[in-house]
């Protein structure tokens, strides 16, 4: 169920209120104070809604209305306010005397906003924009690094699996197969005018080197009994 309707809308007259109008009403707050307004323009011989006439009274017609600019020292007092209850247009209206909750909106809106924002600070939160930027920029800096940082890794990885790749098939990519030094083919080969000098020192032709291991074995027997010979 929603809230009930102020009035009968049948009859209700709607558009900008007249001066007899303005009139009516005021005679009627100042000789019966304020009441239901629901039974106002019955009482006061209106055909307007009850919403209509309180409006019309709170924000135009009550005598200890303000008229005119805001002063700097009640911009202030709007800001401070502000920072500390939001949007709430009717408490902080309270405490300016004075002044309606639909005029200190309008204000802040129109006015006190873009001051502050011309001021570098940020009207929903009251606090200096710069900070929040530079917060921003920091978080996106952080992750532009992360991202360098994971794909130098990946493109390290990917290096590594190539070259193993490489020795391991023999692409001529990143190895030639004729560069790779077998071991033992280095260490052990020996020029032949070097091995001729190294055979004349110990006294041992080339044949003879080739066979004395098959010597030492006979000299054992290793041949004739482990090798079936």
């Amino acid at each position: 169920m929603g809230r009930q309707p102020c009035c009968d809308k049948l009859g209700v007259k709607k558009g900008p209120w007249t001066a007899e109008e303005d009139k009516k009403l005021i005679n009627f707050i100042l000789n019966n104070g304020q009441c239901c307004w629901r039974a106002v323009p019955k009482l006061a011989g209106l055909s307007r809604c009850g919403k209509s006439c309180r409006l019309r009274w709170t924000n135009y017609l009550r005598p200890d209305l303000k008229r005119g600019l805001f002063t700097d020292s009640e911009e202030q007092l709007v800001i401070d306010l502000h920072a500390r209850l939001g949007n709430r247009w009717s408490k902080i209206a309270a405490k300016l005397p004075g002044r309606t909750d639909n005029e200190i909106k309008n204000h802040w809106n129109t006015h006190i906003k873009k001051k502050l924002m011309k001021m570098g600070i940020d009207p929903v939160t009251h606090e200096p924009l710069h900070e929040k930027k530079d917060g921003k920029e920091e978080r996106v800096e952080v992750k532009l690094e992360e991202e360098k940082e994971k794909k130098r890794l990946e493109n390290s990885s990917m290096n590594d699996e190539n070259l193993m790749e490489s020795f391991l098939w023999g692409s001529n990519d990143n190895y030639n197969s004729n560069n790779v030094d077998v071991i033992g083919e280095s260490m052990w080969s020996f020029p032949n005018n070097e091995l001729e000098d190294f055979n004349s020192v110990i006294g041992m032709s080339p044949l003879e080197e080739t066979c004395e291991w098959l010597f030492d074995y006979q000299g054992f027997g290793v041949l004739g009994d482990g090798l079936g010979i």
